[in-house]
This record gives C-alpha cells, structure tokens and sequence, in this order.
C-alpha cells in the first residue's frame, strides 16, 4: 500500500484527565525534575524500594508443579509484554508443554477468578486477545493471582507450566523462572546493562535496575542490521528480538488508500509509525485512548464522523483494540483492519527453548 507521500495527519488525543497530565509530565521530566520533586525523589524511591521488598518476601517457594514463569518488564506499559506471551505460549505447547496462561486482566471490570473467553467484555483487552489467539490455552483473569492459580490447578489439573503475565514485581505467587523484557538498555564491555527511567510517580519506571537480577532471562529489542552477539551478566541469557507490523487480516486496505488509526494503548506513537511503514504513508488521522480505554457507542460514533471529515476510507487498529471494537463497530462503517506485531528472534535460540533449557537448569 503506497500513500505517494501524503503529510501526517490530524491527532485527535481522547486520553485527558490524570493520567494524561502525568505522561505530559513525565515526557518533560525527563531532561531534569522541578527543584521540588528532585527534593522528593530520593524519599519516594526509598519508599518504593520498601514496599516492594515486603511484596516480594511474600512470594514463598514455588510448587513442583505446575512450573511458574513469570514475563514482566521494569517500565509501565508498552514494552511488548502480549507478543512474548503469545510467542512462548505456542513454542511451548509446540514442544509438547501443557501450557495456561494467568493475567490480572487490566482494564477488565470482572475481578475472577475465571477462564477468558475472546467475547466476554468483562475480562481486560490483552486477557482476550490471549485468549482468542490462543485458542486451546487457558486464559485465567484473577486479580488475585494467587487465588487465579489455585483456580486454574483444579480447573486444568494436567497443566504443567503457566506463564505469569506482567507478574515481575507481582505479591504473594512464587515463581521457577522470570523472563524479563528490557525496555532501555546499553551494552558496556560487551555487556547488556539493564537502564532505567525515572521512578514512579516521577516517571514510569516500576522500580530500578537493580530488578533486572531477579530475571534470569532477558530480552532485547536490537535495531535493524548486522548485530553482535548478546551477551549478559554471569548467570542471565540475553535474547534479542524485532518486532514486524503485518496484517493480521486475511485482506489489506486498498493501495494508496487514505486511512485512519485508533489505538487504546500505552505508547500511541510507536503504534502509528508501523501503520506509516506498513502502509508506505502516514495517517490521516491518529486517534489515541487512553491505555485499555474501552469503546461505546458514543465514542466510536465520534470517531468515525472525525474519520468521515479527514476522508478516510478505512481504519486501522492494534490486535488488541480489535478485540474491543469489533462488537461496536457499526455496520455500514469504513472497513476495520488489524495491524499486528510479529517478533523475529535474533540469533540461533528462541524464547520457548531458552525458558525450556533454564528450568531444567
């Protein structure tokens, strides 16, 4: 699909309220805080360090079986979390694990513990999407993960690995192995070195690190081209990754095609500038929710008149958002499309092996 160059379009930004004021600020804290919150910031550090340590003294020892693999991050959101789950999910089952998945399901109103079904709006977005993607694994939605996986051990007594999504700074559920996924990083000495951003509520950083040694896996986002090996600190396996945009669809939107984007996750930004590679030019609308925004009549109908008015003659969507907008969008409306994320391992070993070889370690 070749748009011949067209401009960037119009943003109509719907995320508003605190949340959106907070990322504002963070974005511009990010060159030096006011005198005032540079005063706090070693306080709120040490408190957070405290909470988390007493959260993870609760984990106790995990049990024989089922094994527990955690996949987490450092930073809030947008790190890539769902595209590893679904990736490790199917090379595991594909070497025979009998595999589950547990999630808190952000976003979703039913507490759980429960199995996600792809249609039950309920549950949080990236919960169905695992769910619908993974049609044979059980997707648990528990806000209480340990309650989740005494659920999930009567209700699948044959699993025997479950992977623990988002789970990296999680209270109380023990873990065999944590896979973590770096969003900032640097090599020094040919060594990946794990960077950090400002800390909560300073910015988005979960907790410092220093975190990254509790993972014994980690994963890399590299740049394109020729790359040398990754190498970790004693003890940790370094894998890398890219990520490719592809329609998930079995069609694609008309060449040259003018389109619109709406997207309902943490970095917006990244989103659209796959759709621009993907479709050869930018959109000629961005619309951007805020991280798990659901979508109801009102706001859809909104939307598609702001579409109408820049002349767009499809939409295009996150495979999660597709999730939530399929059963609200209108019959009669421009065409919907899915624009997914595939990951292509750098190297000769993947995540599934990788995690297979570390718990038998």
């Amino acid at each position: 699909m070749n748009g011949g160059g067209r401009e960037a379009g119009a943003v109509l930004d719907l995320r508003g309220g605190a949340r959106g004021r907070v990322e504002d600020a963070w974005r511009r804290w990010e060159d030096g805080l006011p005198r005032l919150a540079a005063w706090l910031e070693p306080w709120t550090e040490a408190c957070g360090d405290a909470l988390l340590r007493r959260r993870l003294a609760s984990r106790g020892l995990p049990p024989a079986m089922p094994r527990l693999v955690s996949v987490g991050n450092l930073i809030a959101g947008g790190t890539g979390k769902t595209p590893v789950v679904l990736d490790l999910a199917r090379g595991l089952a594909g070497a025979g694990r009998r595999v589950a998945v547990l999630t808190r399901g952000h976003g979703g109103r039913a507490a759980g513990p429960l199995r996600v079904t792809p249609d039950d709006p309920d549950c949080g977005d990236e919960a169905r999407l695992l769910a619908a993607a993974l049609p044979a694994t059980a997707v648990i939605q528990s806000r209480e993960r340990r309650e989740g996986l005494e659920f999930l051990r009567r209700s699948e007594p044959d699993c025997d690995l479950v992977l623990l999504e988002d789970a990296h700074q999680t209270a109380g559920l023990p873990r065999h192995l944590d896979v973590l996924i770096l969003d900032r990083w640097e090599r020094r000495a040919g060594v990946v070195v794990p960077l950090m951003a400002r800390r909560l509520p300073w910015g988005p950083g979960r907790e410092g690190a220093a975190g990254a040694a509790r993972a014994r896996l980690w994963l890399v986002e590299t740049p394109a081209g020729p790359q040398e090996p990754l190498r970790g600190p004693p003890g940790v396996t370094v894998l890398g990754f890219r990520r490719r945009e592809a329609w998930a669809d079995a069609s694609a939107p008309a060449a040259g095609a003018p389109y619109a984007v709406v997207s309902a996750i943490a970095r917006p930004e990244r989103f659209e500038a796959a759709c621009a590679r993907l479709c050869g030019a930018p959109p000629t609308l961005a619309v951007r929710c805020a991280d798990h925004a659901a979508y109801g009549p009102r706001r859809v109908a909104r939307l598609l008149a702001e579409g109408e008015r820049r002349g767009a003659a499809c939409w295009l969507t996150t495979a999660k958002d597709r999730v939530k907008l399929s059963g609200a969008w209108p019959p009669g409306a421009p065409p919907l499309f899915t624009v997914g994320l595939e990951l292509a391992w750098q190297g000769p070993e993947t995540v599934a092996p990788a995690v297979l070889r570390l718990l038998e370690e």
